[in-house]
């Protein structure tokens, strides 16, 4: 994305994305994926991101979403918040790196920006606990 604005980072975002998401257990290996779609819609000041999708683990599947608040601000700095307006991870485009503390859990994230598709990778590390999500977003 370069130096772009806030406004065209932001435009970028906008709209609907297809999403597929493959969570890893990293000693057992695959157990569970999500389809569905995520909206990022204007809410002012920024956009709100809206999932909604299906979680298929362990043969069932459940319906999943969850809404974050993204905020756009200079040199290419984006703040992810919680649907609260807490702080949850922040990245500029140009190095697209996180690193999170949620309680006892450490959340890495990295992305990855191509003109029509995106990638989050998220490495969870907590007590008894180390999962990697992968998210692929296409228009």
């Amino acid at each position: 994305m370069g130096h772009a604005t806030p406004h065209r980072v932001q435009s970028y975002f906008q709209g609907q994305w297809q999403m597929v998401r493959i969570i890893e257990n990293v000693r057992e290996g695959v157990i569970g994926e999500v389809w569905g779609q995520v909206n990022f819609a204007a809410d002012g000041d920024g956009l709100t991101c809206s999932e909604d999708g299906v979680l298929r683990f362990q043969g069932h599947d459940y319906h999943t979403g969850r809404i974050s608040l993204w905020r756009f601000g200079p040199e290419d700095h984006i703040e992810v918040q919680y649907e609260d307006g807490r702080p949850f991870h922040d990245f500029l485009t140009r190095d697209p790196i996180a690193l999170a503390i949620d309680g006892g859990a450490r959340y890495e994230i990295s992305y990855e920006f191509d003109t029509e598709t995106w990638l989050s990778f998220w490495q969870m590390l907590g007590p008894g606990a180390n999962f990697q999500m992968t998210t692929r977003y296409r228009r």
